[in-house]
């Protein structure tokens, strides 16, 4: 080999050590914080400001709502000066989106901040652990006609949390799932299984998946039991704002009207019990991915529905009593009045929650 080709084979090694450099550190271990939090972030060396080429080329900052990328000019470690428009998060359609774009935050460094749902990120969950994935592109832009001296790169890049973190603004864990009720209650209020067949103890849910809900009046007296009202808020307190109805008007579960695709009453198996479920959504423009269900149930001796007692499902744009007589179903539409006298009904509010809801990606 002649002189030239060994000065050939040197830059190679040296441009595939610097490459390598760059991104050894992401296959590190991850780190957990106190809270919970897992980051794949990595440590500055003791050294570090006294040798800038020290740091790593990309590191990754991982907060209750953000994924926060620092990238160094220097991408490649071979004294080469990138820009930021040609670093971006996700895929080619997101380039030009700023906040996917790359910011100068300093003195030869670069920022990207995104929201954890921006960009184009992947969400997986597993039994432990909640993953917020996505690729940091680095593509180079055109020089000199049939000239390139950086090849793209692309580095993969992630936040990974504890399931029992809450991934939303509130800096909290998750609490276990609880109800708030008067002491002494004959009525319950549960989550189930995809089967009806057990109560669901985990909850944590991918946005969309339906929420199989029971109730059901354990009271010394026959009855039968209606759900009156249900409304979603994203505190305890069911007069807080935002909230959102899914069921109002004496039993009209009006979210099916509204564009819940399964959200229903099932036939009843027993008078003192009823099972209804509905899609798990998240309030547009809030940042917080915990939300509670406070439904008001009634337990009556009426054998029969009436306005005032029903189970009504919207169904091919018309209403449907799951007890039958679907006239009485007519005023889900208007205001329907309870018509029955206190002392006819027993009824008690139960607040369950806290629910976590990831979104899909």
């Amino acid at each position: 080999m002649g002189p030239s080709g060994a000065l050939v084979s040197l830059v190679l090694v040296c441009l595939a050590s610097a490459l390598t450099d760059a991104i050894r550190t992401l296959k590190e271990g991850p780190m957990i914080d106190a809270e919970g939090r897992e980051y794949k972030s990595f440590p500055q060396m003791d050294n570090s400001r006294a040798n800038p080429s020290s740091k790593p080329t990309v590191r990754v900052q991982c907060t209750e709502v953000s994924m926060i990328i620092f990238i160094q000019a220097d991408f490649y470690r071979t004294g080469h000066l990138i820009s930021p428009g040609e670093l971006f998060l996700g895929d080619a359609k997101f380039s030009k989106s700023s906040p996917c774009q790359a910011v100068p935050v300093g003195d030869h460094e670069y920022v990207i901040e995104a929201n954890l749902q921006d960009c184009g990120s992947k969400l997986t969950i597993s039994d432990g652990d909640v993953i917020y994935s996505n690729n940091l592109r680095f593509s180079p832009a055109l020089g000199y006609p049939g000239i390139t001296r950086m090849g793209e790169a692309v580095v993969p890049v992630s936040c990974h949390y504890k399931r029992k973190h809450t991934v939303s603004s509130m800096t909290q864990e998750n609490p276990p799932l609880k109800f708030s009720t008067v002491g002494g209650s004959p009525f319950s209020l549960k989550l189930m299984t995809g089967d009806w067949l057990n109560e669901r103890h985990s909850n944590t849910f991918l946005l969309g998946e339906p929420l199989h809900m029971k109730a059901w009046y354990s009271g010394p007296d026959s009855k039968w039991l209606f759900v009156d009202n249900c409304v979603v808020t994203l505190t305890p307190d069911p007069t807080s704002v935002p909230r959102y109805y899914i069921i109002e008007n004496h039993g009209c579960f009006i979210d099916a009207k509204d564009g819940g695709l399964h959200s229903l009453f099932l036939p009843r198996t027993t008078a003192d019990s009823i099972h209804f479920k509905f899609d798990a959504f998240l309030f547009q423009n809030e940042l917080s991915n915990t939300i509670y269900i406070t439904c008001k149930l009634k337990a009556t001796n009426q054998l029969k529905s009436s306005p005032g007692n029903k189970a009504c499902n919207y169904v091919q744009k018309r209403w449907m009593n799951v007890d039958g007589s679907d006239g009485m179903c007519w005023c889900c539409n208007g205001v329907c009045h309870n018509g029955l006298p206190k002392d006819d009904q027993n009824c008690d509010t139960l607040t369950l929650g806290p629910l976590m809801i990831f979104p899909r990606k």
